[in-house]
């Protein structure tokens, strides 16, 4: 671990993101600009922290996907974030934690209640089955306990995997293992075989290449830097989106946000400036079509969101939204200009608000002229959830 020493960015970027997909929750998924203008003309300009109003979606392509919601409240992306934060400590990221809550929170019979993405959907059913996986895990590992032996840590590592964290595991399974006389060495052995059940446990999550992937990149850039913070964004992004193109954006934009935390905040003319010479910097990260639409993103002049959503597209894929994003940031100097270009962009705004919000929120701030404002923090439900957990009150405040 590496952590920052000064974290007031890594809370602007969290905030940034919860902020910016609250705000476009009530307009989330309408594909059609020109209807997202009649929307804005209807409300003075607005279009942030609207009610979902499913007449909004009628006559275009769209999908209705919070009926439950309320302006102010997340999309199914920033509770992500939330789930992210529960599995945070000042020890970092904990995978096996992190499995649990996701578990825990979208679960079946779980305190989340709203619309499951199709990650978050095949991710819970895959954690319902892992049991399995650990078990075999465990048998097929190359250790000195007797055949009897493995298969007797493996039940247990299996059965108490998902109640506590790695530590809280070990002394968990030592009880039962001790009443069956294990010796010291065989205990240590299974210590050992927990702790190279909880280094594999990892692509949990389906192929898919949507944009909750990117939701861990601004909390764990934190916590780590170089190929450390490589291999943990990879580790934490299979869970939910076992995809190489989802983990290299996800590694691209968790070096940059780094990057920023370790050289603080841009001023003025040289955030774009500065913006712009991290992508550079880490594009190399992305595979060869990913570098190209960086690249496309990179030469346009000038905001251009209708343009650039021609070009690249505005449904959930990261090779459609982060390409855009890039273009929106380069060529708008506030949060807010940036946040309403997004939504002006149609489509999945929320899940481009992951990357536009954590990287607006660490570029800017928040408040005085160009920064997050603080009504609309105010404003997202989320926020005072966030705090409360274990990563939020190491975090935010």
């Amino acid at each position: 671990m590496n952590t920052v020493t000064d974290t007031s960015m890594v809370r602007d970027a969290v905030l940034g993101t919860l902020v910016a997909d609250a705000s476009g929750m009530g307009v989330h998924w309408i594909y059609s600009q020109g209807k997202l203008s009649q929307i804005a003309k209807a409300h003075d300009g607005v279009v942030e922290f609207l009610e979902p109003d499913e007449a909004n979606y009628s006559g275009v392509p769209a999908f209705f996907a919070h009926p439950r919601k309320r302006a102010g409240d997340s999309s199914n992306y920033g509770e992500y974030i939330y789930v992210l934060l529960e599995s945070i400590d000042e020890h970092g990221f904990d995978a096996g934690r992190y499995i649990r809550g996701f578990g825990d929170y979208f679960g079946i019979g779980g305190e989340y209640v709203g619309y499951a993405d199709s990650p978050m959907r095949e991710t819970i059913y895959n954690i319902a089955r892992i049991g399995k996986t650990i078990e075999r895990t465990v048998i097929d590992a190359d250790s000195t306990l007797s055949e009897t032996r493995r298969k007797a840590a493996a039940h247990y590592i299996a059965r108490y995997f998902f109640e506590s964290d790695i530590d809280g595991l070990k002394e968990t399974i030592r009880t039962p293992l001790r009443l069956q006389e294990w010796s010291k060495e065989e205990l240590e052995e299974a210590m050992r075989l927990v702790d190279v059940v909880s280094e594999s446990v990892g692509g949990v999550g389906p192929d898919d290449d949507q944009m909750p992937a990117l939701s861990r990149s601004a909390v764990l850039a934190c916590f780590y830097s170089g190929e450390e913070l490589d291999g943990v964004v990879d580790r934490a992004v299979r869970i939910t989106n076992d995809n190489d193109d989802a983990v290299a954006y996800s590694v691209f934009l968790a070096r940059i946000l780094r990057d920023l935390y370790e050289a603080g905040r841009p001023e003025g003319e040289r955030t774009a400036q500065k913006l712009r010479e991290l992508i550079e910097r880490h594009k190399g990260l992305l595979g060869e079509k990913a570098r190209g639409l960086i690249d496309d993103a990179l030469a346009i002049g000038g905001l251009d969101y209708r343009g650039a959503t021609k070009t690249f597209g505005a449904a959930c894929h990261v090779h459609m939204a982060v390409p855009l994003v890039v273009h929106i940031l380069l060529n708008t100097a506030t949060f807010v200009d940036a946040n309403r270009a997004n939504l002006m962009a149609s489509g999945d705004n929320c899940g481009r608000a992951i990357m536009l919000g954590a990287l607006a929120g660490a570029l800017y701030g928040i408040g005085g002229d160009a920064g997050i404002p603080q009504g609309w923090i105010d404003r997202c439900t989320i926020v005072p959830r966030a705090r409360a957990t274990a990563g939020g009150k190491l975090l935010l405040g």
